[in-house]
């Protein structure tokens, strides 16, 4: 398959074991910018695509929104003066448009687009019968049923060049990542599209650059395929997302050391960081569940009393516990250890449920008596 000059498909790219590299400026600020780090790149030799952002779909609208169509002639010169191929970020038809017309050579779908079906089909529609790369990346949210369904609304308009590409995914309690990792999600991908290219964007997970080299080693040790990196010449002076970004010199040695299998860049502190943070996050998953469920145990509570039905429903309760037993057994957990927390959340569910029945405040554990089923 040629496409702008390039002789490989996505998936020869990656069938060699050696993982695909994309890196370049979150934003195409200048020329003299592009050009800077392209050359440096090229220098290198261990990049397969340069990348910038021309249109950025930034949280806020005060910020810096990217120069426009503009930076494509930029992107133009880049790919003539050092012959890297080039890619950029799409969100809309006329993007695309635009996109072809400067020669550029692939091309990903961000996550806020991918949140979007009627974007992601108007953007497909619009790449139909071209045979470019296309990566995905996952959607803000941790779903992998709208990431899947975003990436076969490409490949049913005949888009054969498919990726995927690991961003992280938004929370809103404290991590030390600017995106969760939840590394779980890609490789759910992973089994349902076990021929599609998964390649890790370790700047936006990490969201600072001491943690992108942990995430770039993380996601090559997951199975990704590749990395899409941030290198800006100088990015502390980056018009968007300057923490996140590598200097050329940073990145060269990040994959030097990626290629030692003996090099380790996690610190014990900084990994058990991550892990800790990842730890909290699901925590906090947890309390949500529980209050939520509780919530749920409210409005089953004003059923029984409205009906005079009895607090505990035996049937019912081993129904959940045989079920949750197998559910635990199968993720690993041991089933004592399960049948301990569920039975712990069904009393205090059962006490929730008593004191809205008889209109009092919760008693505690000691004074409920449950109603036995008849």
């Amino acid at each position: 398959m040629i496409v702008n000059g390039l002789t490989e498909s996505l998936a020869e790219r990656v069938s060699t074991g050696n993982p695909l590299v994309i890196a370049g400026p979150c934003s195409a600020e200048s020329p003299e910018q592009l050009l800077d780090v392209a050359k440096a790149l090229r220098a290198d030799g261990r990049t397969h695509y340069f990348r910038a952002g021309v249109w950025k779909p930034r949280t806020s609208p005060g910020t810096f929104q990217g120069v426009g169509a503009e930076a494509l002639k930029w992107m133009a010169m880049v790919k003539r003066e050092t012959g890297l191929p080039v890619a950029t970020e799409v969100a809309n038809e006329r993007h695309v448009y635009e996109a072809f017309k400067h020669g550029v050579d692939l091309l990903w779908i961000g996550a806020r687009t991918v949140s979007n079906p009627f974007t992601v089909q108007e953007i497909a529609e619009a790449i139909r019968g071209v045979d470019i790369p296309v990566l995905v990346k996952n959607p803000l949210s941790p779903d992998v049923d709208l990431w899947e369904g975003a990436i076969n609304r490409f490949a049913r308009v005949g888009i054969t060049q498919l990726g995927a590409i690991h961003r992280g995914f938004s929370w809103w309690g404290k991590s030390i990542f600017r995106n969760q990792p939840y590394w779980s999600i890609p490789s759910s991908l992973k089994e349902r599209m076990p021929n599609l290219p998964i390649i890790c964007d370790p700047s936006h997970i990490a969201g600072r650059r001491n943690l992108v080299p942990i995430i770039a080693q993380r996601g090559l040790e997951q199975g990704l395929n590749g990395l899409m990196v941030e290198v800006h010449p100088s990015p502390e002076h980056a018009l968007s997302d300057s923490q996140q970004q590598l200097t050329p010199d940073s990145f060269a040695a990040l994959l030097s050391a990626l290629q030692d299998t003996q090099h380790s860049f996690a610190l014990p502190e900084e990994l058990l960081a991550e892990l800790r943070s990842e730890v909290d996050s699901m925590d906090d998953l947890l309390i949500w569940a529980l209050a939520n469920r509780m919530e749920l145990s409210e409005q089953i509570a004003n059923i029984k009393r409205t009906n005079s039905l009895p607090i505990l429903q035996q049937v019912r309760w081993n129904q959940v516990l045989s079920r949750v037993v197998q559910q635990g057994g199968g993720k690993g957990l041991r089933p004592v250890f399960v049948k301990r927390l569920f039975s712990s959340i069904h009393k205090e569910s059962c006490l929730v449920q008593q004191a809205l029945v008889q209109n009092k405040p919760a008693k505690s554990e000691k004074q409920v008596n449950f109603i036995s089923s008849k």
